[in-house]
């Protein structure tokens, strides 16, 4: 290396050495300024003149002014007064809250409630007539009233004279062919009763609906269906319904419209007024209801068909179905009914000929199904384990297999399916406030 090399290597350190120097004075220099302001003791002017003199203070108001202080420590735990001695006395005589035996007790009792009972029958205004008899005049209180002495004292009338209760609206109950589930209502109030024959005139013009339309009056012995033999009764009150849903569908706006006017023009003519009982919106209420009906309205069913054996005989099948508790109907079909007569499940011939008394001595029958309509039954689970078990013994006894829609055997797991279904469905409609197998569910889904 160079002589001019090092010359310069020198030169540069020093340069270096000298910019830190400088970068720390500077620093240094700008600490310093900057904590200056705040190691400074400033006063404030406006308490340069403010002082204290507590030689000028008395001592009674200086001691008052300072607080008290405890002498004990703070850790040192708070000492509590020793319980005083109890002594147990030897009898109930000589304890202090004996009062005597029950008799003495009893009187005691009786002339405490005399000494703090007050009297029934005193009131605001009686207390206000002791009142005024001190300042007037004895021949003047007899005149004077005691809503002239409450009125005079600044009371309220019907705060201290309680008014009699209301006497409840008489509220009278539907018909129990009527619900407001599936009807709109209109409920008319008569001012003078009018006959079942006048009555009936009005709603002729509504026979033709497609829709179920249901009058009634009310008598003094409760409702009554306005039919040819209730023309000469007279009537105080009149309920008319329109079921907005049916299994062919809602009510249309037209049928509505014709319902309402009717009933307009019936309350005009006899001075009745109307209540409309029902959703406001019938008509969206009646789309909503169908689509409901649509998702629950099922009916379950299976066949049983022909096994290796060859066609079953009229006569055989007949007397299998009637020995398992179903019964021949004018419509074809045999039915399993209850002790009222409701049915509930149905066996028809898988080809959809009818069956008749005639026919079965003769016929030949390749298969017939088993059906349950679910809304019609209000135990559907119970029902259909009936159904599957007839079913069963009479395929035993005809040489017959039960399969489903789609011809394949009938097992546990395609049954307990069905179960899980019906379950289901009964729990929605019950949900929904109409009871499968009930009046109200048979008008709907009819």
């Amino acid at each position: 290396m160079t002589d001019l090399q090092m010359a310069l290597v020198a030169l540069g350190a020093i340069i270096i050495v000298a910019v830190i120097f400088f970068n720390w004075w500077q620093e240094r220099s700008l600490r310093n300024e900057v904590a200056q302001p705040f190691n400074e003791t400033k006063q404030d002017p406006l308490m340069d003149e403010f002082r204290i003199d507590l030689d000028a203070i008395p001592e009674e108001r200086l001691e008052r002014t300072r607080p008290a202080r405890s002498a004990e420590p703070l850790t040192q735990p708070k000492s509590f007064p020793e319980p005083a001695a109890y002594t147990i006395p030897e009898s109930i005589e000589e304890h202090p809250s004996y009062i005597g035996p029950v008799s003495d007790a009893a009187s005691a009792l009786a002339e405490f409630e005399d000494d703090m009972a007050v009297p029934v029958q005193e009131t605001d205004a009686q207390a206000l007539r002791e009142a005024y008899l001190e300042e007037n005049p004895a021949e003047d209180i007899e005149a004077a009233s005691s809503e002239e002495l409450m009125e005079e004292a600044g009371l309220d009338k019907e705060i201290a004279t309680p008014e009699p209760a209301a006497v409840a609206k008489e509220e009278v109950s539907l018909p129990q062919e009527v619900s407001l589930q599936i009807d709109m209502i209109a409920s008319l109030h008569l001012k003078s009763p009018a006959t079942g024959a006048q009555i009936r005139e009005f709603l002729l013009p509504l026979t033709d609906l497609d829709k179920s339309v249901y009058g009634y009056g009310f008598a003094v012995d409760g409702w009554h269906m306005l039919t040819r033999e209730e023309e000469d009764t007279e009537f105080s009150r009149v309920l008319c319904s329109l079921q907005l849903v049916d299994r062919s569908g809602p009510i249309s706006r037209d049928a509505l419209k014709r319902f309402q006017q009717v009933i307009t023009e019936m309350s005009l003519a006899l001075g009745a007024t109307v209540e409309w009982q029902g959703d406001n919106d019938a008509l969206g209420y009646a789309v909503e209801l169908d689509r409901f009906c649509v998702d629950v309205d099922k009916l379950v069913g299976f066949h049983l068909i022909q096994g290796d054996s060859g066609p079953f005989t009229g006569t055989k099948l007949r007397g299998m179905a009637e020995a398992n508790g179903l019964s021949l109907h004018t419509d074809g079909a045999f039915y399993f009914q209850t002790e009222s007569g409701q049915q509930q499940y149905a066996m028809i011939n898988q080809d959809g000929t009818p069956f008749t008394a005639d026919t079965l001595r003769n016929a030949l029958v390749h298969g017939v199904t088993f059906q349950l309509d679910i809304p019609h039954v209000a135990n559907c689970p119970e029902v259909f384990n009936h159904m599957v078990l007839s079913a069963r013994k009479m395929a035993n006894s005809l040489g017959g297999q039960l399969v489903d829609a789609n011809q394949k055997p009938l097992g546990e797991v395609q049954l307990d399916k069905i179960r899980q279904e019906l379950k289901t469905i009964h729990a929605k409609m019950v949900a929904r406030g109409i009871i499968p197998g009930s009046l109200i569910s048979h008008r709907l889904f009819s």
